[in-house]
């Protein structure tokens, strides 16, 4: 690392994180040109649309079947579902996910229409599970974090797919959390050393993260802390205990569990369909909790642009010899050495070859028109 380039005013955390502030505000640059038109066009019909008293703006909070149970700002709810004529400010993506902000027309029967979906300003996405299509498969909607959820026991904890969460979660513009649930298993696990690593380096390049038990209670409090007046959103494999934490947190049963799958290992999907919970009085926190996800597939990720969101190559980056070095084979790449001196762990590097390999591989089926 070249430390004239360090402020020493600042800490080597914050240096890290405002230079992913910076990192984000140019590479998004032209994304976001495109996100205040489409904003700007939806505050527009907005306007107009309560002006004329006519529908109400109200928040998706969950599913049911085909329909959606909404909820306006003095509390009433509204069952509600969408029809061929409406609108959405984001296109080529589910219509509508929990989160969403929409303008509904109430009925005088069970079920009011979706009119208008609002522009979403943030989001935990992915691509549609065995679709070739450019289509974006949108799990939550306008959250402030996501609580990444591995475990310290079953199933094993997997770097890899902890940076693929981290990655999405950049792309759709939230803070990160890394939650280790089933603390309380950590010390009977022989991969125990591992994973107080991996958490250790994690924080050191600026993660926050927090270690839980849904049995014993370890950590709720301080996970409570971090939840207040946020919406977050919980996500990971299944069986890694995000439903218990949620049961835990809200001090009541609303998310059903299941023991893992001894056969396979895996954990059986016993969160069917995605909800917004409130944490409780007071906090005016809530929590999204998803289905587990047991193959992750990004949407539209570019893999010329996977090295930005590894915010530890980022302070190496001015280093390499070449401008626009990948970190995968150039000469003179600091990334690489860096890995070979031992300061970026082979793990942490091996799960940006992966990302950026399963990127390209998509890069190419595009291109070729598969």
């Amino acid at each position: 690392m070249n430390d004239e380039a360090v402020n020493p005013e600042l800490s080597d955390h914050e240096d890290q994180l405002g230079s992913e502030r910076i990192r984000r505000s140019n590479v998004d640059r032209t994304r976001k040109k495109d996100v205040r038109h489409r904003e700007r066009h939806s505050v527009k019909e907005i306007a107009i649309d309560t002006d004329a008293g006519s529908y109400i703006k109200a928040r998706v909070i969950s599913t049911e079947g085909a329909n959606f149970i909404t909820r306006d700002e003095s509390g009433a709810e509204y069952r509600a579902r969408s029809v061929k004529s409406t609108k959405s400010g984001n296109e080529n993506a589910t219509l509508v996910a929990v989160g969403d902000d929409v303008l509904i027309e109430p009925s005088d029967g069970d079920i009011s229409v979706i009119r208008e979906v609002l522009f979403r300003r943030t989001k935990l996405s992915r691509k549609a599970h065995k679709r070739n299509d450019n289509f974006e498969q949108v799990i939550a909607a306008n959250i402030d974090i996501l609580a990444v959820v591995m475990s310290a026991g079953d199933p094993p904890f997997q770097n890899g797919i902890l940076d693929k969460y981290i990655v999405a979660g950049h792309e759709g513009g939230l803070d990160i959390l890394i939650v280790l649930n089933k603390a309380d298993e950590l010390d009977e696990n022989p991969r125990r050393h591992f994973i107080n690593e991996a958490l250790e380096y994690y924080e050191k390049i600026g993660y926050m993260s927090i270690r839980t038990s849904a049995i014993s209670g370890g950590g709720l409090t301080e996970l409570k802390k971090i939840f207040e007046n946020k919406l977050a959103v919980f996500a990971g494999k299944s069986g890694v205990g995000k439903s218990s934490l949620v049961n835990s947190l809200l001090g009541k049963q609303v998310a059903h569990t299941k023991e893992l799958s001894r056969k396979e290992q895996r954990g059986m999907h016993t969160t069917t369909t995605t909800s917004l919970l409130a944490i409780g009085e007071g906090t005016n926190g809530f929590i999204v909790d998803t289905p587990g996800i047991r193959e992750f597939f990004h949407f539209d990720l570019d893999p010329d642009l996977i090295k930005f969101h590894f915010a530890d190559f980022l302070t190496l980056q001015e280093d390499c010899a070449m401008t626009n070095c990948m970190h995968i084979h150039e000469p003179g790449c600091a990334v690489i050495e860096a890995v070979e001196d031992g300061e970026i762990p082979e793990w942490r590097y091996n799960s940006y070859m992966g990302l950026w390999e399963e990127a390209e591989r998509e890069r190419k089926i595009k291109a070729n028109g598969i």
